[in-house]
């Protein structure tokens, strides 16, 4: 009699773990993305499970592989760099414009010199271009089928060809992610590569922005308009977390959320 006793009430106990580990994991959302997005989510998802669920970062993503993981349910958000395309948008998802970030120009060069935006597609096109001090530049090559690519490209005049000129170059160093790209820049003398600035600071990089047409590429310049080229942030989402992504969302608008954005080196957008 008291073996049977003891089994229910072990099994009891069982069952009541189970259902405490269900409502943990339930509680924890999981969130991936861009790869220049993560530190600031990090940032943002820290301060947020004070006053929300948790949420666990997966990295190594990217905006396309994490749209299809929320739709496929296999991560319940993402932060992408770019809008839906029309198949992700039938599946059913949703994707809100909640920040955006100055797309700068970055490099290992201990002062670098401005430069002016109409001269960037030279230095990838020129065999052997040099700072203003006379010091070489080294360019780095993000891939082709990078989304910041698409956004630099769409910026500058001239740099699609440029970059295609600079990838028959055997030498110039291409990066597959967002923190190779920044790691490459940091070893690299004088290297020269594009890059959201949120990144940089959230991941402390050992890299300096080059101002562009005399303007220092700031959240405050972006905000006033003097700098006029930005990434933008999306939260991607699916019906079913729809409830749970307007709450960080409403975080992310508030005073609160405000602050860590622009600590981060982003602006919020307020709908």
């Amino acid at each position: 009699m008291f073996r049977s006793a003891s089994a229910v009430l072990l099994a009891a106990a069982a069952l009541g773990a189970l259902s405490l580990a269900d409502t943990a994991a339930a509680q924890t959302l999981r969130l991936g993305g861009t790869g220049g997005g993560m530190g600031m989510a990090q940032r943002i998802t820290d301060a947020y499970a004070a006053s929300g669920p948790r949420i666990e970062i997966i990295p190594g993503l990217g905006s396309s592989g994490a749209i299809n993981a929320v739709a496929d349910g296999v991560i319940e958000l993402a932060i992408a760099s770019r809008q839906l395309k029309p198949k992700e948008a039938e599946r059913g998802l949703t994707a809100v414009f909640f920040a955006r970030t100055p797309i700068v120009w970055v490099t290992s060069h201990p002062a670098p010199p401005a430069i002016r935006s109409a001269d960037i597609p030279g230095i990838f096109e020129a065999a052997a271009p040099k700072w203003a001090d006379g010091s070489p530049i080294h360019i780095v090559l993000r891939i082709a089928s990078e989304t910041d690519v698409s956004i630099v490209e769409g910026y500058f005049p001239g740099l699609a060809e440029a970059f295609a000129t600079a990838r028959r170059r055997p030498e110039i160093p291409v990066t597959a992610t967002d923190q190779d790209n920044a790691a490459v820049a940091e070893q690299l003398p004088g290297s020269f590569v594009h890059a959201g600035l949120s990144q940089i600071v959230t991941e402390n990089r050992n890299l300096r922005t080059v101002p562009l047409d005399g303007v220092e590429p700031t959240p405050e310049n972006l905000e006033s308009g003097a700098y006029p080229y930005e990434k933008p942030f999306y939260l991607v989402y699916a019906p079913g977390t729809a409830e749970a992504a307007g709450r960080l969302l409403e975080f992310l608008r508030s005073e609160q959320g405000r602050t860590l954005l622009r600590d981060a080196g982003s602006l919020a957008v307020v709908e």
